[in-house]
């Protein structure tokens, strides 16, 4: 039942968004509350991904070879919500490998019927399944640590997972988080990270939370589950970690005061600090050379400008 009324939905937004723009609106929509999650939503079958999206030339990520070898550590890429491994840093995944690093990541926090559409679930379930892959990239690579570099929700398990997760602390060695929400936010708006299969995928990212729930979505809230986590915790980035939190003061959806970390080894980067005219807002931040810039000088630990300032994307 549950997947023929999906199937419907979907097949109605995308037959209602042909002429839509590539790019959303910068003025994000109100998300509705989440409906109950059925219970049996991961035995319903797969749903294929659109064309619009698998189709763009900004589609795909690398394929995880842990025969990879690099001076460097090896480089866990964390989606944000409700995005997958194939939309969300993947561009930015291919240029490290091009510049010499070994990169990894997976889609995360998936319900069955849709897994292209990432972390959705508790996150806590989520943040399980993160630490077992970031063990099995350091076990089978042989590297001695391993860095973490997430957006958004993405940006939030970085820094979560070696808080929370036993052991994961000590194989990893850098944090660098895009945008997180530590201190609690309100998501309106997040499916704009599906923008570049226009208004289709838009469309049916919300689906998907409508109908199957996000309960990351309250966890990530203020008096949710992690916001609850970080507050309580002695520190949130675990001793032996290297923290960058990176923010733009143009992000209107997770907004600088609520990812900085005002913690003993952790560098607060606010991106028009470097790059005073980038106007880069939250999605914005997984594309933007100015970003990558940042990140490469955390993973690097130097000031290099390996990437030109940009004017980033304000949404």
């Amino acid at each position: 039942m549950v997947a023929t009324k999906l199937s419907t939905l979907l097949l109605a937004a995308t037959l209602w968004s042909t002429s839509a723009r590539a790019l959303p609106s910068p003025k994000p929509a109100p998300i509705p509350i989440p409906i109950p999650v059925p219970e049996d939503a991961d035995l319903l079958p797969n749903l294929t991904i659109p064309a619009e999206l698998s189709l763009n030339e900004l589609y795909g990520a690398p394929a995880n070879d842990f025969t990879c070898k690099s001076a460097r550590n090896p480089v866990v890429l964390l989606h944000g919500l409700s995005a997958d491994r194939d939309v969300d840093l993947n561009m930015l995944q291919w240029a490290l490998n091009r510049r010499g690093y070994c990169t990894f990541s997976q889609t995360y926090g998936a319900w069955g019927l849709v897994p292209w559409v990432g972390g959705l679930r508790p996150m806590a379930e989520s943040a399980a399944d993160i630490a077992a892959f970031v063990r099995e990239v350091q076990a089978k690579t042989g590297a001695a640590k391993v860095d973490l570099v997430g957006h958004s929700e993405g940006g939030v398990q970085a820094l979560y997972v070696p808080m929370t997760q036993a052991g994961v602390s000590g194989i990893v060695e850098r944090v660098v988080a895009l945008g997180p929400a530590v201190h609690g936010a309100e998501y309106l708006g997040f499916t704009d990270l599906w923008y570049i299969g226009g208004e289709v995928t838009r469309s049916i990212g919300k689906l998907v939370q409508d109908l199957l729930g996000c309960p990351a979505c309250d966890d990530m809230m203020t008096g949710g589950a992690v916001y609850t986590d970080f507050k309580n915790a002695g520190r949130i980035v675990q001793p032996g970690n290297k923290a960058t939190i990176i923010m733009s003061s143009h992000d209107v959806l997770v907004a600088p005061d609520v990812s900085r970390i005002d913690e003993p080894g952790v560098n607060n980067v606010v991106i028009q600090d470097t790059c005073p005219d980038d106007v880069v807002g939250h999605a914005g931040l997984m594309w933007d050379k100015s970003v990558w810039r940042l990140i490469v000088n955390a993973l690097e630990e130097n000031d290099d400008a390996v990437f030109p300032c940009e004017i980033g994307l304000p949404v």
